[in-house]
């Protein structure tokens, strides 16, 4: 399952994109005889609070109600947690998944739907399941359309983690309850120019198209860096966001420009002295669109 990241500006709890850091699942052993017991295998350290495979998987079996049988998985993460990248949506999809690959019962349907029901929001369920740059819509009855598109090849993601997570509950917590109507077109306009702007590899537009009024200044306050990032102005910084709830912040480059553009980003947590992680990714792609599938036709009874 890849890492995601969300709102992407602008794009608040509506625009993701999936990235190319991955939770990988394999499925060790299956057995008939003891329905629904799961046993979960760490291949570095055990992450600490819940396990958001486990809690997915108990969901979906609660939620459609077929049996599943016994199973020893074992599980490997590249995507760090509490950083803003989709960690607990990965591990939410890659339960869903689970479930679905030994039962067969379980929908795209189901699985928007239960990532969202887990997550309170689409974003990063939709692009970990999804792939490339996703659209997503929350209905009124709790089902989720989610629709995605191919991220050019030609933008990639410098990712800048600075050390100390940042749990979702309290990002959301200093969000303000109500935006004005100024603020709310002012979104809505840079939300629309971003998905023209990637769609049509018009990157000239993304630097105002990441700007955002909702959340990133709110979240100034609890994301060191954040103000720093958001005010970077260089020819090779194509623009910045925060990464979902962050700590996480993101820029934007040209293939063939990240090494400038991580100097230039890395430059503001160095000065700040802020310890820190920078990685270069490229998107995970939706099916179809040159990536392999997340279960592949021969994969599929035994890995996720």
């Amino acid at each position: 399952m890849p890492a995601s990241i969300g709102n992407l500006g602008p794009g608040f709890d509506a625009l993701s994109v999936a990235i190319r850091l991955y939770l990988r699942l394999r499925i060790l052993d299956a057995n008939p005889a003891a329905p629904d017991a799961l046993a979960t295998e760490f291949t570095g350290p055990a992450p600490t609070g819940e396990n958001g495979i486990e809690r997915a998987f108990r969901l979906a079996r609660a939620r459609i109600g077929t049996p599943a049988p016994g199973l020893r998985i074992q599980v490997s993460t590249e995507i760090p947690i509490r950083a803003g990248l989709g960690s607990s949506a990965a591990a939410a999809v890659a339960g869903l998944r689970l479930y679905g690959a030994v039962t067969s019962t379980l929908t795209e349907t189901d699985l928007l739907s239960l990532g969202c029901e887990m997550e309170g929001h689409p974003d990063n369920a939709a692009a970990c399941a999804l792939g490339g740059l996703t659209v997503s819509c929350r209905h009124e009855d709790g089902r989720v359309s989610a629709r995605p598109s191919p991220w050019p090849d030609s933008l990639r993601f410098v990712i800048a983690t600075p050390e100390g997570g940042l749990a979702t509950t309290e990002a959301r917590a200093v969000l303000p309850r109500t935006v004005s109507l100024a603020d709310a077109v002012f979104n809505l306009q840079r939300a629309l120019l971003m998905v023209r702007a990637v769609e049509n590899e018009r990157y000239e537009d993304l630097k105002e198209a990441f700007r955002d009024r909702w959340h990133q200044p709110a979240r100034s306050e609890l994301v060191p860096g954040l103000r720093e990032a958001l005010a970077i102005d260089h020819p090779d910084v194509l623009g910045v966001c925060l990464s979902g709830s962050g700590p996480s912040t993101v820029a934007f480059a040209k293939a063939g420009r990240e090494q400038s553009a991580a100097a230039v980003l890395g430059d503001v947590y160095r000065r700040l002295e802020l310890p820190h992680t920078i990685r270069i990714v490229a998107a995970h792609q939706p099916l179809g669109a040159g990536d392999a599938p997340a279960i592949s036709a021969t994969e599929r009874e035994n890995t996720i």
